[in-house]
């Protein structure tokens, strides 16, 4: 008497390499059913099938429809999720990301402040935030008074020394403690606009120009 489950597991082992993979695809529940009632078909009169057996061939059919069943709702909630990912990701071009770093975009266009955020570890009587351009020239030098341990802002209004409006573009800054040295336990962080999202495969590529920001990286958004 043939049992159905070796059957079937004989039949996929057999196959070329091409063939176990079109098999894997199609040998399923439907397929399973067909071999048993084979088996019942033609089974030995003198020494039927005992009923133990049958019940747990069927208990193994069952078991088989249940995960593929499982498997299909699984895929099918691993693209909608995807798809929600995706579409949450596109609704933060135009918006700002925070990440660690000392770049920020400006946008001429925009009156708003752009924030401007570090974090020190002590407090610091006195310091100073240097802003310089994309060739490292300094365009902007701003007091720091009574610092204090932790998260900080500085709103920067986008203009220069002398008032004016700066270009649109990408800038970065750093803070200086009171000799006009790089003030240590310090961490300042990026903020840029997001102007494209790129998808590649699971990844997400968020673009501020030529520059690329992991989303994994994003600590805040802000609206632009």
């Amino acid at each position: 008497m043939i049992d159905a489950i070796s059957y079937l597991n004989g039949l996929t082992k057999t196959t070329s390499d091409e063939d176990t993979k079109t098999a894997s695809s199609e040998l399923g529940k439907d397929a399973f059913m067909q071999l048993l009632v084979n088996q019942m078909a033609y089974q030995d009169p003198l020494e039927p099938m005992d009923n133990s057996e049958f019940l747990g061939q069927l208990a193994q059919f069952s078991s088989l429809e249940q995960m593929q069943n499982v498997a299909s709702a699984v895929e099918m909630l691993a693209l909608s999720q995807a798809a929600s990912t995706n579409s949450q990701m596109v609704n933060l071009i135009g918006k700002r990301v925070v990440v660690p770093g000392s770049t920020f975009s400006v946008d001429s266009t925009k009156t708003d402040p752009i924030a401007l955020q570090y974090n020190v570890e002590e407090n610091a009587k006195a310091a100073e935030l240097v802003i310089s351009d994309s060739k490292g020239n300094v365009v902007r030098r701003i007091e720091l008074q009574d610092v204090e341990a932790g998260m900080n802002t500085v709103k920067f209004d986008g203009k220069d020394s002398s008032g004016n409006q700066l270009e649109s573009g990408t800038y970065t800054y750093k803070i200086l403690d009171q000799s006009g040295k790089t003030a240590s336990g310090v961490t300042t962080y990026s903020n840029y606009i997001v102007d494209a999202v790129a998808f590649s495969g699971t990844d997400i590529i968020l673009k501020s120009g030529d520059i690329e920001i992991a989303v994994s990286d994003i600590t805040e958004v802000i609206n632009n």
